[in-house]
């Protein structure tokens, strides 16, 4: 149990530090560019995605807490590379702001949470890359590289996961342009997580 609230502990922590990153990088950002491409032309708004949108909480609180129980170098790698996500998406914001101008979501029950999701960036940037997305990538990285996950656990990980990505962009929170320049940061997380040594987180859950 001890291990257990040591494990939510670091996610409590990687959490306060996306958000002090996340929110304050936006202070002092100048002028954003628009990222949106003809492929988002193609792309419906669809609100009701905003129920597989939110499904991203959970997803990140729980996959790693999965994650150490099952391979805890795996789940070394993983929350090195989520560190590192945060890091490099909020220096890119800070360099090259993005933006566009959201729909106005309809006045229903479910436009209203829509409308609550995109009041949580009071300045609606930091769109490229998504954090959203390249977070979920990781999480789909590593399912793949993890087989002592029960196989239920990947199954439904890499759906809810893909699910998200679909939704950033039926949502309209994020552009195609913001999804897609997500994968390769993830992939080069990942490759830093694997890279720098540490054994020392794992060390310092199981102290």
């Amino acid at each position: 149990m001890e291990i257990l609230l040591k494990v939510i502990l670091v996610q409590a922590i990687l959490l306060m530090i996306q958000c002090v990153l996340y929110f304050g990088v936006e202070i002092f950002e100048g002028k954003p560019h628009n990222v949106l491409t003809r492929i988002d032309d193609y792309l419906p708004f669809s609100p009701c995605w905003v129920y597989a949108y939110v499904l991203w909480f959970p997803l990140i609180a729980v996959f790693p807490v999965l994650t150490f129980s099952a391979n805890t170098a795996i789940y070394s790698v993983y929350i090195t590379a989520i560190l590192a996500d945060i890091v490099i998406s909020t220096l890119i914001y800070y360099v090259w702001p993005t933006s566009f101008e959201r729909p106005v979501p309809p006045e229903t029950f479910t436009g209203k949470l829509m409308k609550k999701v995109y009041e949580g960036s009071f300045r609606g940037v930091n769109c490229a890359p998504s954090m959203h997305c390249s977070m979920c990538y990781l999480v789909i990285i590593g399912c793949a590289l993890c087989p002592e996950l029960a196989i239920g656990v990947r199954l439904v990980s890499v759906l809810v996961a893909a699910a998200i990505v679909l939704s950033t962009m039926f949502t309209k929170q994020h552009a195609f342009v913001d999804a897609a320049s997500a994968l390769p940061l993830a992939a080069l997380c990942w490759l830093i997580g694997q890279r720098l040594p540490a054994q020392w987180l794992v060390n310092l859950v199981t102290a």
